[in-house]
């Protein structure tokens, strides 16, 4: 299990600390917080990122031992945290895609599709 916290903190590395910060930047510029461009049901707002959140959450309520289950929670919050403050929203779709796919074998391993 420790691989695949591993795995999922470098999937929202990946994906988001170079964008968040180019980003942040950039809404600092206009004024726009971060929290106006989150979608009101505290998802991304792109339906790859949102897709891959819930099969992942849903993977993780049924295959992961409960012992285990807050620590990948947690670094899935993290991503879904990440992911929400980037503007570039087709750029966010292609990274969301990039960690699905990533994290296909993972998540097959513990029986689930992704």
């Amino acid at each position: 299990m420790k691989k695949i916290v591993v795995v999922l903190a470098g999937v929202a590395l990946l994906a988001g600390c170079s964008e968040a910060k180019k980003d942040a930047t950039a809404s600092s510029a206009t004024g726009e917080s971060a929290a106006a461009s989150k979608p009101a049901d505290g998802m991304t707002g792109v339906a790859e990122c949102d897709d891959y959140l819930n099969k992942v959450m849903a993977c993780i309520k049924d295959k992961v031992p409960e012992s285990q289950r807050a620590a990948m929670e947690q670094a899935i919050q993290q991503s879904k945290a990440s992911w929400a403050s980037i503007q570039d929203k087709a750029a966010l779709a292609q990274s969301c895609k990039a960690a699905s796919e990533q994290a296909k074998a993972t998540y097959s391993a513990m029986g689930c599709k992704l």
